[in-house]
């Protein structure tokens, strides 16, 4: 049986960067994955197990947050006979990071939430302002004004900011072979990209670079090709390029295959992600 999707984007010119799923009383599991942009889920009803930072499994539920940074690999499975309604807000880093600055009065660099469920009704208001405020097409200074409240809010009771940019010793030659093979995957999105390409491109046996791409990331080269590929296809949707066309540019085999791989990892179709 087909999981349930009834899933609903929410977007506006007016917020760059920012977009929201609204889902409804859905069966579907998402495997493990990751997103380039900071992602902040507020479940509604039911609840969803939750995969977090230090590979723990946690419940979310009716009224709490889920914090999930650039890069961190997630899941989220609802427990049997559960059907979970929640709203997913997705917002770019470089926003985040500002907003972070605005509010200490000094950039700090890029925020870090330092757990992955929250509990708290303030933030969890603004938030719920906010989609409202989306969803019924406030004006620009209401809907601005609404999301800084919102995240600002968030910040306050969250985050762990001002981390070094940079680490303090040189990056171990492993992390520099693997940023090497994500920037390959990242160039060759539509490609058909072999284990023997990366391992050259990492200067690591094939079997080393899979363990310690999946120590790094994890997941595996493959799954994190398949989650850039669906990225850059979101933001194609976005522009308004045609399905068809959209799963040619970022190399799936067919719109069948391409239609798949999105429904399981935003548990929406591209049909329903253009649709808003």
């Amino acid at each position: 049986m087909r999981p349930q999707l009834d899933v609903r984007f929410l977007r506006h010119s007016d917020l760059p960067g920012f977009e929201v799923a609204v889902v409804t009383r859905s069966t579907h599991a998402f495997p493990n994955h990751a997103h380039d942009h900071y992602t902040v889920g507020l479940m509604e009803s039911g609840g969803s197990y939750c995969l977090g930072p230090a590979r723990e499994w946690s419940l979310v539920g009716p009224g709490q947050l889920a914090l999930i940074n650039p890069g961190q690999v997630h899941s989220g499975i609802p427990p049997q006979g559960v059907r979970p309604s929640y709203r997913m807000f997705y917002v770019d880093p470089v926003w985040l990071r500002r907003a972070d600055a605005d509010l200490a009065g000094q950039d700090r660099g890029f925020p870090e939430f330092d757990r992955l469920i929250l509990t708290a009704p303030e933030a969890t208001r603004a938030f719920w302002a906010l989609s409202r405020l989306l969803e019924g097409g406030a004006e620009r200074l209401a809907l601005q004004s609404a999301m800084v409240m919102a995240f600002s809010t968030l910040l306050e009771a969250a985050t762990e900011s001002g981390r070094p940019a940079r680490p303090k010793h040189p990056p171990r030659p492993e992390h520099q072979a693997i940023r090497r093979v994500r920037d390959y995957l990242a160039a060759h999105l539509a490609d058909k990209v072999s284990l023997d390409d990366l391992a050259e491109t990492a200067n690591l046996s094939r079997y080393h670079l899979l363990r310690v791409f999946k120590r790094a990331t994890g997941v595996s080269p493959h799954s994190y090709h398949l989650q850039l590929r669906v990225a850059a296809a979101r933001r194609l949707l976005r522009q308004g390029q045609a399905i068809a066309e959209v799963a040619q540019d970022t190399g799936f085999t067919d719109q069948s295959h391409f239609t798949n791989t999105f429904r399981q990892m935003l548990g929406a179709t591209p049909g329903q992600y253009a649709a808003r």
